[in-house]
């Protein structure tokens, strides 16, 4: 019988205590509710608000997502060397930016004394503080990870493929539509969820452009955070709820990213 070799019971402590530090926070934060405590919850009509809010905002982020996403992540995955570099760090600034700081930005920007404010009020149009805020702050933080993400998909594309389409008179347009976008439309959909469920679960930006404002801000996320300060264990069946509602995104995203192929 061979014995495990050192690296190899290495690398199954360092498995199962990765395993340890995601699993027991998670049930512990599962256990704390009961599912009677969860339908209670959200049977309550401030809750229905808040998952309304969370839900809405993340769907009408989505489409921009990805009118805006899709054709820079593939301009993106056809730019190589110092450029590409260049637009990348560009791209990656927000995923590094604390959230807060994000947040101050967009203020800064959109605000009734930002960079766009007094535009704005000439037109009528007010962001701070309204469910467009939320949306805004969901495209400013999420459309970078769907870009980098959908970048890799079509650095996958075999680009004989559009060589061969663009020798038989396609266009560049109908080559994106028709050769690249059928071949990673799995990982697409994929990818797409999985910025629906970022979006669900953002905080620190809305909670500082769009506010704190029950029944017109407030997302599932900024109700945790108001009902944590006066009753912690509805805060804890909330976050259950969201964790559960961002398990089942990931689920979906499991079951559509499988089978991709880019042959």
């Amino acid at each position: 019988m061979n014995r495990p070799r050192p690296f190899t019971l290495l690398l199954a402590t360092a498995g199962l205590l990765l395993a340890l530090l995601i699993l027991l926070p998670i049930i512990a934060l599962l256990l704390a509710s009961s599912p009677a405590d969860l339908l209670q919850l959200v049977l309550r009509s401030e809750v229905q608000q808040a998952l309304w809010i969370t839900l809405l905002s993340s769907l009408l982020a989505l489409p921009p997502i990805l009118l805006l996403g899709l054709p820079a992540a593939y301009g993106l995955s056809r730019v190589n060397g110092r450029r590409r570099r260049m637009l990348e760090t560009l791209l990656e600034l927000p995923m590094v930016m604390p959230p807060i700081v994000a947040g101050l930005a967009l203020l800064l920007a959109f605000g009734r004394r930002g960079l766009l404010g007094s535009l704005l009020a000439d037109i009528g149009l007010r962001i701070p503080f309204t469910l467009l805020a939320v949306v805004i702050a969901i495209l400013f933080v999420v459309t970078p990870y769907f870009v980098r993400r959908c970048t890799l998909l079509f650095d996958a594309v075999d680009s004989r493929l559009e060589d061969a389409a663009l020798l038989l008179g396609a266009s560049p347009f109908q080559t994106f539509i028709r050769v690249a976008l059928p071949l990673v439309r799995r990982g697409l959909a994929a990818e797409a969820v999985m910025a629906l469920a970022q979006g669900i679960g953002l905080f620190g930006t809305i909670i500082l452009f769009a506010g704190n404002l029950p029944g017109r801000t407030q997302t599932l996320a900024l109700a945790i955070y108001t009902a944590f300060e006066s009753d912690p264990q509805q805060a804890f069946g909330l976050g259950a709820l969201l964790l559960l509602i961002s398990f089942l995104l990931l689920t979906t995203v499991k079951w559509l990213a499988p089978g991709e192929s880019l042959q």
